[in-house]
């Protein structure tokens, strides 16, 4: 089974074709519009999710009812695209195709996705102030979420493009047990030694 890493990389190359002819053209907003709605009807309907990736529909077949119910409703550059990534098999990596797109709108337009996880509701201000941070250390402008997760104990953790700060009650009680095994190992090997 594929995972949805390696989707997004199979994906990219459509979503950078498609990113440029939209870009070429000012459709950028239009085109990313239509892929959401692809990538909502992909995860609400089951029925259309299987036939985008089932092994048992002929390419020609899937091509024709791809024309079929989206000629109209899709841009030209979108519903071809979808007819090529049909034509090499990887119909099914819409919801990938979607987020490689995402991607590369947010990097033209120098911004980038931050989550921040507190253990209760960060105020307005604690929520500009981590804006603030995630923006002094990513050099972009940050498109931030906000989640509580109660499993912190307190503190803050802070992601963003493969990169993790975590400034959590729960890991610096990790931190801290860790170090205090690891002070208990030493002393007992030192006590061994002595004897």
């Amino acid at each position: 089974m594929v995972n949805f890493d390696q989707q997004l990389a199979l994906a990219n190359v459509y979503a950078q074709a498609l990113y440029g002819l939209a870009d070429a053209d000012g459709t950028v907003a239009d085109v990313r519009s239509e892929l959401d709605e692809l990538d909502k009807l992909y995860h609400a309907d089951p029925a259309f999710a299987d036939f985008l990736s089932s092994a048992a529909i002929e390419a020609d077949n899937r091509a024709a009812s791809l024309d079929k119910i989206f000629r109209g409703q899709l841009s030209d550059k979108t519903l071809n695209t979808l007819q090529i990534m049909n034509k090499h098999g990887r119909s099914g990596l819409i919801s990938a195709l979607h987020r490689a797109f995402v991607l590369l709108e947010e990097k033209a337009k120098n911004l980038i996705e931050c989550t921040a996880r507190s253990a209760c509701e960060l105020t307005n201000a604690q929520k500009e102030s981590v804006r603030e941070v995630a923006a002094k250390v990513s050099g972009k402008q940050p498109l931030m979420t906000y989640e509580v997760d109660d499993t912190l104990l307190g503190g803050l953790v802070l992601e963003m493009a493969g990169w993790r700060y975590d400034n959590s009650l729960k890991r610096h009680l990790f931190d801290l047990k860790k170090r205090l095994f690891e002070r208990g190992d030493h002393g007992l090997a030192v006590g061994a030694v002595s004897e």
